[in-house]
């Protein structure tokens, strides 16, 4: 492993990437608000391809959320994701147990995958008090671009309890 698989470059590509997932998720509210959900994530590998999802209902009671949306049609088009690939993300992934998620916390999916970047337009301040979290394979950074945080944040305040 390498110090460069942890190391973010070209945050102006990956807000770029940030603003097309925002259109995502607002696209998916028009089409159908029960169905999408509030986050929407994007795989991009070191070749520059580039898969998206948005969280969406599996059943009645379960929803994939936006991380494994983007991961599970990665693994239909390209495979196994590769070294060097990044998840960009709406909202920080989360890790702590869900009973309306489908699958596992996004925080484990990503690290037993073997990916060690993340990009998130809104930082989940919840996630800092989670044991889970702290203990994370993966270094993940956030936007500095004010306009996209804030659209993100709003995103994730209609389903975040308590944030500041």
């Amino acid at each position: 492993m390498r110090a460069s698989d942890f190391q973010i470059h070209d945050q102006e590509k990956l807000d770029n990437i940030l603003v097309e997932l925002c259109e995502m998720i607002i696209d998916g509210q028009k089409e159908d608000s029960d169905y999408y959900g509030m986050v929407a994530s994007c795989v991009l590998d070191m070749h520059n391809n580039k898969v998206c999802g948005v969280n969406y209902f599996k059943s009645k009671d379960k929803r994939v959320h936006g991380e494994r949306a983007a991961i599970d049609k990665y693994h239909k088009r390209y495979g196994k994701i590769g070294e060097g690939s990044i998840i960009i993300t709406t909202c920080s992934p989360c890790s702590e147990d869900m009973d309306e998620r489908y699958g596992e916390s996004c925080t484990g999916l990503i690290d037993s995958l073997g990916i060690h970047k993340v990009y998130c337009g809104y930082s989940d301040p919840s996630q800092d008090e989670s044991e889970r979290y702290k203990h994370k394979k993966f270094h993940i950074a956030t936007t500095k671009n004010k306009q996209i945080e804030s659209l993100c944040k709003k995103f994730a305040d209609t389903f975040l309890k308590n944030t500041p």
